[in-house]
């Protein structure tokens, strides 16, 4: 006989679905629609919707053809340093591995439907309700993790609000698919465990692919996954075949989404390759002896004068494994210094828009208010989500948290970290830090812990603190600049991003 466990995701009713995706969908509309004619502005941007508009013309992953040269020759030539006599461009561009495909077939499907004139506009659009979904999406996983009913809408309306997540479907940033993609992955393997359905593990290793195929870090989580999916239950033994099974299936529909990909990039690298060939690049940025482990623009634009992918990801390495042998004891420091930049504030996105011009002269002390309420959601989360974790009933799903968690860090700490990099993990941890805010007298529950020496809080204690230290740290590397950018005339004062 199968236990009843927790409530299901199932049991959230339409009428707070729907509340939740409304919370959730307004603001983001709204900021969709005043920055619906917005052009880009980023690297990345330029990058993905070259890729998308390839794919969508049918001239495969390409980017920089040669009308895209002759548009940016002028940045080009001033930041990369390229040199392109436009009969050496090919008509359709390059074909690259630099980048995961997962965002730019996104791209290309809303190409091929609206046209390239609307192309940006119904991109914010779609990205607005993708965005939106994260709401409810989170109060269900809430729900799969365990929680009650009332943390799992408090953690709903806590993603709808985040402030963050409201720029996002502003700009072409793989966030917005990989966010979703993500939280259902985690879904659907909640699902196959609680149900034990080999169907919701396919469905699971079928989002957890795509995932990964969007944003190529998640591939340290995958065999977790799965392990954690084969591993017994203690309370609910099932059969040890049928556990395998799923686990299997769950590998299975995973690697069908990357395999593809993988093929392609090898046969173009001519050597064993993966979704996207960045490592090389991305050492080199967070390496370089004039950064601090974090993105760092001037380094950022060195490596792309090499067009070729190869020849990039070949010099990068070599040039970042030689920072690190000049100055060993700096190549550990840069460890703890990314730990700050991966939890710290997500300040960046407002300091770069608004110092350079995008938002107007903003007063204070508004402009100060606007600061404050985008940066205390993350500390709220990031400070209550340990407690969370120590407090929830099952520790089951809390397992499979922590290893979403430490392959994150994995994936990031050791190479290069942003603040941005802790989003996909927003979801997750607002779930948990919502079941510490509803816990019953938390306070009182902290000190009798704390009286009879469990370990478990003593460590979640420690680690609240070592937060506390990281996010002092990364607001005291930052303060010179921002005190700047708020101060007056801080709207042009052209911060690099």
């Amino acid at each position: 006989m199968r236990s009843t466990g927790p409530p299901s995701p199932l049991t959230l009713s339409p009428r707070w679905v729907g509340a939740l995706f409304l919370l959730a969908l307004v603001p983001r509309l709204a900021l969709a629609l005043t920055f619906l004619d917005l052009p880009l502005g980023l690297d990345d941007m330029f990058q993905y919707d070259m890729l998308g508009r390839s794919l969508a013309a049918g001239d495969g992953y390409r980017w920089y053809g040669r009308s895209d040269v002759e548009q940016l020759r002028p940045y080009l030539d001033r930041y990369y340093g390229v040199d392109l006599p436009t009969d050496s461009v090919p008509e359709a561009g390059y074909l690259t591995t630099f980048r995961p495909p997962g965002y730019p077939f996104f791209l290309a499907a809303v190409y091929a439907v609206v046209g390239m004139t609307d192309r940006l506009a119904a991109v914010r659009l779609i990205q607005a309700l993708l965005g939106a979904l994260l709401a409810p999406g989170t109060a269900a996983l809430a729900v799969a993790l365990g929680l009650r009913l009332p943390p799992a809408r408090i953690a709903g309306a806590v993603v709808a609000l985040y402030p963050i997540l409201w720029v996002y479907p502003i700009g072409l940033a793989s966030e917005n698919v990989y966010l979703p993609a993500l939280l259902l992955g985690l879904l659907f393997l909640l699902f196959a465990d609680r149900s034990r359905r080999w169907q919701s593990a396919a469905l699971a290793g079928l989002a957890l692919g795509f995932a990964t195929l969007t944003r190529g870090a998640l591939v340290l989580f995958l065999p977790l996954a799965a392990a954690w999916l084969a591993w017994p239950l203690s309370t609910r033994p099932g059969p040890s075949r049928a556990r395998l099974c799923r686990s299997l299936v769950l590998a299975a529909a995973a690697s069908l989404v990357l395999l593809p990909w993988m093929i392609r990039n090898s046969l173009l690298l001519g050597r064993p390759a993966f979704v996207d060939n960045s490592a090389g690049y991305n050492l080199y940025v967070g390496y370089y002896p004039q950064g601090d482990g974090g993105f760092n623009t001037t380094a950022a634009v060195q490596p792309l004068r090499f067009l070729d992918d190869g020849q990039r990801d070949r010099w990068a390495t070599a040039q970042a494994l030689g920072f690190v042998r000049d100055d060993p004891s700096r190549a550990i420091w840069l460890l703890a210094s990314r730990m700050t930049h991966f939890w710290g504030l997500e300040d960046r996105e407002l300091i770069y828009f608004y110092s350079n011009g995008f938002l107007g002269e903003i007063p204070q002390p508004w402009l100060g208010a606007a600061y404050l309420w985008l940066v205390l959601p993350w500390i709220g989360v990031s400070l209550a989500a340990p407690w969370g974790m120590a407090w929830a009933v099952e520790g089951r799903p809390r397992a499979l948290a922590l290893a979403l968690v430490g392959t994150t860090l994995l994936a990031y700490i050791p190479i290069l970290a942003e603040a941005r990099f802790h989003l996909p993990l927003v979801p997750l941890l607002a779930a948990y830090a919502a079941g510490a805010w509803t816990s019953v007298h938390p306070v009182r529950r902290l000190v009798t812990d704390l009286r009879r020496r469990q370990t478990g809080t003593w460590l979640v204690l420690a680690a609240t603190l070592i937060l506390i230290v990281m996010l002092t740290w990364d607001v005291a590397r930052d303060l010179p600049r921002l005190m700047t950018a708020l101060a007056a005339g801080g709207s042009r004062q052209h911060f690099g991003y």
